[in-house]
């Protein structure tokens, strides 16, 4: 089992990525995720600050914290909220994240889709869905 990559798969659309952790950058924050494994949550898609989506958590983060601009892939703690989010595509939001992780680039177009569909199931769509999404180790 590797510790340095985490696996996100939705179910649902059966999508799946792996995620390079960013243990020099961020280690106070990827031992609090590390311990929340395995994290079977729900994803939401933010509706404001442009493409990304977020899954809660119960992290308290009061530790240090790797501050940098979001950027297609990057995988954040969102403290305020106790909130993972994964950024897919274009941001309006310039507030600097709390970077632990980011989404391998043979792997960036599943998020993409992932994105893409979050935001159909629960944003323009009628009647909205429950999106399941679990993160594990990567095997």
């Amino acid at each position: 089992m590797s510790t340095n990559l985490l696996e996100f798969h939705a179910p649902g659309p059966d999508i799946k990525f792996r995620v390079q952790l960013l243990n020099q950058e961020n280690p106070d924050v990827i031992a609090q995720v590390l311990e929340q494994l395995p994290l079977d949550t729900v994803l939401g898609h933010v509706v404001i600050s442009g493409e990304a989506i977020w899954m809660p958590t119960k992290i308290v983060h009061l530790g240090k914290s790797n501050m940098v601009k979001r950027s297609p892939g990057a995988v954040y703690l969102y403290a305020p909220g106790q909130t993972i989010c994964l950024t897919y595509g274009a941001i309006t939001e310039s507030a600097l994240v709390n970077k632990f992780g980011q989404v391998l680039d043979s792997d960036l177009p599943a998020l993409e889709k992932l994105g893409e569909f979050v935001f159909a199931q629960t944003i323009t769509e009628p009647r909205r869905s429950v999106i399941n999404i679990t993160v594990r180790r990567a095997s």
